[in-house]
């Protein structure tokens, strides 16, 4: 092996020692989008990518020169993020705070230039909320993560059940059974279910065994939807009365 092989292998080998590194900080600063990431979070994410890159091409410069320094990044995350959490002074100062933008229906543009948000931003977030003219807006905030949450006023907004004296059923994720002909054990128990009862549903809908089954889910009002594998219509069944779905 020449001198530049050997070069190109280790460039391989670090190149997969700190991807692996940077994926495994960024999992530790928790499950967020790039949208939703606070100020001094976006600064560790830039600097990460900064500390894997140096090391990653130059092969003079030690590994550890990256790693080390992104460790220590992850540790001061989680130091803010643990002050952020117990101090609200402490939040307010790094992560800052919502700002109204319309207040009863009136655009604040005060806050819009302290904000350096412009009108087509503001437009561009009611459209996004649904809202397409500005007379239904009731309230507008810029929160802390750079999104704009809209809000309509109350003779604007979609009717609700509870406007009109009713109760819908209760909602929730349904809950899968079998996945791809795999039985879902931990599913089973958290609905309080059985693997007889689940195979008597199996064979009452149509198939010989799971194996067979691409999905099945069992929802919240006891309904049962399943697909079967090389089958391209969904089957529903009432499995289990409404009050008795439990998880």
């Amino acid at each position: 092996m020449t001198a530049e092989d050997e070069n190109m292998l280790t460039i391989f080998l670090r190149s997969v020692i700190l991807y692996a590194a940077s994926l495994l900080a960024m999992r530790a600063m928790g499950k967020r989008q790039v949208g939703q990431l606070q100020p001094f979070e976006l600064v560790v994410v830039i600097m990460i990518a900064e500390l894997a890159a140096t090391p990653m091409g130059g092969v003079g410069i030690p590994i550890l020169y990256g790693l080390l320094p992104m460790a220590a990044l992850v540790v001061c995350h989680g130091l803010l993020t643990a002050l952020c959490m117990k101090s609200e002074r402490v939040r307010v100062w790094l992560c800052g705070q919502p700002t109204v933008l319309v207040r009863n229906g009136v655009i604040c543009e005060k806050q819009l230039r302290a904000c350096a948000v412009d009108l087509n931003d503001l437009m561009e977030a009611m459209r996004a909320g649904g809202i397409l003219d500005p007379l239904e807006v009731g309230t507008a905030v810029l929160e802390p993560g750079g999104n704009i949450s809209v809000f309509p006023k109350a003779d604007s907004r979609p009717l609700m059940p509870s406007d009109l004296g009713k109760m819908p059923p209760k909602e929730g994720l349904p809950l899968p059974l079998i996945l791809d002909g795999e039985v879902q054990t931990e599913n089973l128990q958290r609905g309080q279910l059985s693997l007889s009862w689940l195979m008597g549903q199996i064979r009452a809908l149509g198939f010989e065994g799971a194996q067979d089954v691409l999905l099945l889910c069992l929802n919240t009002q006891g309904m049962l939807l399943a697909q079967g594998k090389g089958r391209t219509q969904v089957q529903t069944h009432q499995a289990l009365p409404p009050q008795k779905v439990v998880w």
